[in-house]
């Protein structure tokens, strides 16, 4: 108790001094409700990676997010928001990469950013990660469409402008001006990610400009913390055609000079100052002409590209400059496109369930760490979710099986047997034959307070064992097996002596320990597939010891939280009997699947399945303005309710309102959805992987002929 209050006085500390720093934007709030979005409002509708650069979008078209190496880390753009309640989420006026026009009429000049215009935003196509931002100005009679996406094999950021002027539109000249407030990160902390999203306010860069290769290179330097190792970042960024200004300025929103001449004010005037150098904490600016003397029309390309080398980086660029816009857009349609070309999808007519299902296997592709094999629960740093939670990738992993990318669940597994805790391998406060809650793509620990959780031990097991299940291949069982024995051997050893229940434990992201239905039902789910891995491999010690001790806690949960009075679980054994308390509603899912311990032919499984059902209906039906997760819910009904035409059909509609309703228009789930003035929205992590494999896999299960 001492150690944690110890933590929270420091948590608090730390937190007061970024809030002051961060212009009284706290990096959190103290709430357990994630519809209030804690960490600040996910500013995310589109988003295009590789895997490795991974790049976020809000509906303006700013980027937000622009993570590199990888989708777990660091994100290299400064960006930061505390409420939808604040203009622009909180964030500050010159944060993120954004452009504006300067302009020139018969009657004088003026300025705007393009996200005062009105705007949409999608995706190209289905199978597209090319993100379309599409803005309008009657009064001055313009349309821009910005065009986004990330190279295929090289971390190359597009940035395509397309300028159409009608033709009795009052605009003489236009300058496109590219505002640049990029943060270089190379370092974070073990068990507290906050550096590359919270610490912006205090990181310095250098930035300069070379003439010769017409572009700014922006970088740093030094040594990750969390592990030791040297780590440096080059940003690289420039237009295809000939700059007519540039200015290496700093941030007039941080920087404690006077005077700090930033890009973001220089730009409305239509000309910037030349500066060829700036240090601290810095942002950059670059215009150019557009032509709109041939048809109207006029076209252009802002480029980004990132690697640990300043060569490395402008070797990017050039390149991608060489090979042109035109070129580098077919290549990354046509590799989606093939990529894609054999994903099953829901048998439906509905054009919307399966475009969703599709763009939900999208995200997940884009959540795989290239460099590591991790797949994060989200790219989004508020909350800072570019971690791997063994939870969560165990369902993420199911999808991806289903949807036909087994060789990548393969690795991501074997990332898995590497990372936990183990002889030679010890994690602090971590039991050997557990994992950390989550991981940094690396495998550094993730989040502080909860070291390690038993359902995540659990879904461990299970997905080490599930990939074995439908492949069998018996050299990644034998890979995988000494990682399944030690979480085995754990859980069957976990037992409180008293009760016959696994011991208290942290359980799915309650912050402190509790000995619930879940701790000892997920015991028992983790138990069920160490068995099987067992038989699989021959070993009868293990096996045995493991069978005895998944009987007794088959016993002892059916004993102390069924209540037949209520004919449902309960979450805790104190509130048998009164069937109006919150009971247990997503473990009776669970213990449909992948549990099993309710067998679907038992004739109360129909009284749980129901009591579930009602419990989810009211989402679908109006009658609650916030959730989360109820796809969770639907996809065990929808295994158990398969042969009943009337109840699949309430299954599909629940679906259908979940792609229609708490969803960007662009096919995104957050990790909950909220309504304010009398709106729904979804936040919290958006575009959120594990909601996304839920549905992916849900609508196949009730879609399929």
């Amino acid at each position: 108790m001492k150690k944690r209050k110890s933590r929270l006085f420091w948590l608090g500390l730390l937190t007061l001094i970024f809030s002051f720093c961060n212009h009284n934007r706290p990096c959190f709030k103290l709430t357990l409700d994630l519809t209030q979005e804690p960490y600040g409002a996910t500013d995310i509708n589109a988003i295009s990676g590789n895997q490795g650069l991974s790049v976020g979008f809000n509906q303006e078209g700013t980027i937000t997010v622009f993570k590199w190496p990888n989708p777990s880390y660091y994100d290299q753009v400064k960006y930061m928001t505390t409420s939808r309640d604040k203009p622009g989420l909180g964030a500050l006026p010159n944060e993120g990469v954004f452009t504006g026009i300067f302009y020139e009429t018969d009657s004088g000049q003026g300025f705007f950013w393009l996200r005062e215009l009105e705007h949409h935003q999608e995706y190209l196509g289905p199978k597209s990660v090319v993100v379309r931002t599409s803005f309008s100005s009657k009064e001055l009679g313009l349309k821009i469409d910005q065009i986004d996406f990330v190279e295929t094999k090289n971390d190359v950021l597009w940035r395509h402008y397309k300028i159409d002027k009608q033709a009795d539109s009052r605009i003489k000249s236009v300058r496109l001006m590219v505002f640049a407030n990029f943060a270089p990160k190379i370092s974070k902390w073990n068990s507290l990610p906050l550096t590359d999203w919270c610490l912006d306010s205090f990181g310095n860069s250098t930035l300069k400009w070379s003439k010769s290769d017409e572009a700014f290179v922006q970088f740093r330097q030094g040594k990750d913390i969390s592990t030791g190792k040297p780590s440096s970042v080059f940003l690289v960024f420039g237009l295809d055609k000939k700059t007519i200004s540039h200015h290496a300025g700093l941030d007039s929103f941080c920087s404690l000079k006077k005077n700090p001449q930033d890009p973001f004010v220089l730009a409305k005037e239509g000309n910037l100052a030349g500066s060829d150098f700036a240090e601290g904490k810095v942002s950059a600016g670059l215009s150019a002409e557009m032509d709109l003397t041939w048809q109207n029309s006029a076209q252009l390309s802002f480029l980004v590209a990132v690697s640990e080398t300043e060569k490395q980086a402008l070797s990017l660029i050039q390149s991608s400059r060489e090979k042109g816009f035109d070129s580098a857009l077919r290549d990354v349609e046509a590799h989606w496109e093939k990529l894609l070309e054999k994903v099953p999808l829901p048998q439906t007519d509905n054009q919307r369930i399966k475009e969703v299902a599709l763009r939900s296997v999208i995200v997940l592709l884009l959540g795989y760490c290239r460099d590591s094999s991790a797949i994060v629960a989200s790219m989004s740093t508020q909350p800072p979710y570019g971690l791997d939670w063994p939870r969560d990738g165990s369902y993420i992993n199911e999808a991806l099986i289903a949807a036909g990318f087994g060789e990548m669940v393969r690795k991501h597994n074997l990332f898995y047997a590497r990372v936990q805790s183990q002889p030679g391998h010890k994690l602090k406060y971590v039991p050997e034959g557990n994992w950390a809650s989550n991981y940094y793509a690396d495998g550094v620990p993730g989040m502080p307070f909860i070291v390690w959780e038993i359902d995540e031990t659990a879904f461990g097991i299970w997905t080490l064992y599930r990939y074995y299940e439908l492949t069998q291949d018996r050299a990644y069982l034998e890979a995988v097996y000494p990682a399944i024995k030690r979480s085995g051997d754990f859980l069957a050893e976990f037992k409180d002596e008293r009760t016959g229940l696994a011991r208290k434990a942290f359980e799915n992201d309650i912050p402190f320990k509790e000995q619930t239905l879940r701790g000892s039902l997920c015991a028992w789910l983790g138990l069920k597939y160490a068995i099987k891995a067992s038989e699989a491999m021959g070993d009868n010690s293990s096996l045995s010891k493991w069978q005895e001790r998944q009987k007794e806690l088959e016993r002892v949960i059916y004993e102390r939280f069924y209540d037949p009075a209520c004919k449902s679980f309960v979450r805790l054994e104190e509130w048998k009997g009164d069937c109006h308390s919150p009971g247990a509603e997503y473990d009776q899912a669970l213990m449909f699947w992948p549990a099993g311990m309710i067998n679907l032919s038992q004739p109360e499984a129909q009284d749980f399945a129901i009591n579930l059902w009602k419990f989810v209906e009211p989402a679908y039906s109006g009658k609650k303005d916030r959730g989360a997760y109820e796809v969770y819910a639907l996809l065990s009904l929808a295994k158990l309710w398969k042969s009943e035409p009337e109840k699949m059909e309430m299954i599909r509609n629940a679906l259908l309102w979940t792609a229609t309703v708490p969803i960007t228009e662009t096919g995104h789930f957050g990790e909950v959805w909220a309504t304010k003035n009398g709106r729904i929205y979804p936040g919290e992590a958006q575009p959120q992987l594990w909601h996304h494999s839920l549905f992916y896999l849900t609508a196949l299960e009730a879609f399929e002929k």
